[in-house]
């Protein structure tokens, strides 16, 4: 098993440090103000999308309500990971408490997986319109259209979340994450002994 560093297993509070990023001395500064850029153009492009979808009701259409939820998706990835990254460029801050590992990853898996889901969706919603395109007001209703949104979200939620139970019962020999944020795999990685179950369970059921 890789990345193990101690032979015995943790006690709580565990405590990662990350180690995705060997930032150069003096480049700091340069590399939070870009990653704080990019922050900032996610959080208003996609609050920005978000936001007028949700007040215009012109816009208020099966295609548009489901960019809305992309625009969601956006949302998670982008402040699951990139403001703590920007705490380490600024301040050096490599370590993460376990629970937070936890939500970051779940956050991220998420993301990943609500991504997807929604996209099916949207594939769906376009099948309709191309080959019943008369009957496409009546099959793409507001209530359907919201309801297939709704369902998109708990799968992802679901899958992802019968991923971090496998998380219960393992217990870590090491606290060195060789990425620059949590996920899954990289916490696992950690673990004392296999994980053949959680690593079949995400190759095939989350996006891995």
């Amino acid at each position: 098993m890789e990345n193990i560093t101690r032979l015995t297993p943790l006690k709580q509070p565990i405590v990662f440090e990350l180690e995705g990023f060997d930032v150069p001395p003096g480049y700091g500064s340069l590399l939070f103000i870009l990653a704080l850029i990019n922050c900032a153009v996610v959080l208003l492009g996609n609050g920005v999308v978000a936001f007028v979808i949700t007040l215009d009701k012109n816009l208020q259409r099966p295609m548009f309500v489901m960019v809305c939820h992309l625009a969601t998706c956006d949302l998670l990835g982008g402040t699951a990971v990139l403001p703590r990254l920007m705490m380490h460029f600024l301040m050096g801050q490599k370590k993460i408490a376990y629970a937070s590992a936890i939500a970051q990853a779940f956050s991220v898996h998420t993301y990943g997986a609500a991504m997807h889901t929604i996209l099916g969706v949207m594939a769906y919603d376009r099948y309709v319109a191309v080959c019943e395109p008369l009957r496409y007001p009546t099959i793409m209703t507001s209530a359907r259209l919201h309801t297939y949104c709704a369902v998109a979200w708990i799968i992802a939620l679901v899958l992802i979340g019968g991923l971090f139970v496998f998380h219960i019962n393992i217990r870590l020999c090491g606290t060195t994450i060789k990425h620059a944020y949590c996920s899954n795999h990289s916490i696992l990685s950690l673990a004392c002994s296999p994980t053949p179950i959680n690593n079949i369970y995400s190759q095939y059921f989350c996006f891995k």
